[in-house]
């Protein structure tokens, strides 16, 4: 049922993918958007949250990987975000709760350009660039909201943690940074920031 609402959304073909007894959704973007890579039950499971976070008890979890990477677990890359995705959602799913500007572990890096960059945690956020996503999924009763997981810098996690989550995103809609996954991007936070007063 969800495949049908995300293909729906996206009028794009959904792909599926097996990892263990695991199945993801691929969706490959038009233009140079990249490449969406999803879980597909975690929103069945509801989220022991606070009261006031309601609205974010049942969620999917998806990161956005860049159009050039090989959507295969052939590939380091795309099989580390597919690990990510199944251990957070499994991690949630063990009466956890996580709501948007919460991080979790960057977890085993394969070598090369992501690891070398030095991002230091995955940071759980609302939707930036994927439109489709900003509104949820109506699934009978229940709305089904997409958090993305997104790596960031220690800075980054540390002006995060310092000022709130509406500034650091202040700071990322300024340098045109969204949740797609770059590991050629530079941090959004300079060490000046850090002093802000």
């Amino acid at each position: 049922m969800l495949l049908d609402k995300l293909t729906e959304r996206f009028e794009e073909p959904i792909q599926t993918i097996q990892e263990g007894n695991e199945t993801l959704g691929v969706i490959k973007l038009n233009g140079a958007r990249g490449t969406l890579l999803c879980t597909l039950d975690l929103g069945e499971y509801q989220m022991p949250v606070p009261p006031k976070y309601q609205s974010e008890a049942t969620i999917e979890l998806y990161f956005l990987l860049p159009e050039y990477w090989d959507a295969s677990l052939e590939n380091e890359l795309f099989k580390w975000a597919v690990s990510r995705l199944i251990a957070i959602k499994n991690y949630l799913k063990t009466d956890h709760w996580a709501i948007s500007g919460n991080t979790f572990s960057l977890g085993e890096l394969p070598s090369g350009r992501l690891k070398d960059v030095g991002f230091s945690a995955l940071l759980l956020l609302d939707p930036m660039a994927i439109e489709e996503l900003k509104k949820p999924l109506l699934m009978g009763e229940n709305a089904r909201y997409f958090k993305v997981l997104t790596p960031v810098f220690k800075m980054e996690k540390d002006v995060k943690e310092a000022r709130g989550m509406d500034k650091f995103l202040i700071r990322m809609v300024d340098k045109g940074v969204t949740e797609k996954l770059d590991e050629f991007r530079e941090s959004v936070i300079k060490p000046r920031f850090l002093f802000w007063r």
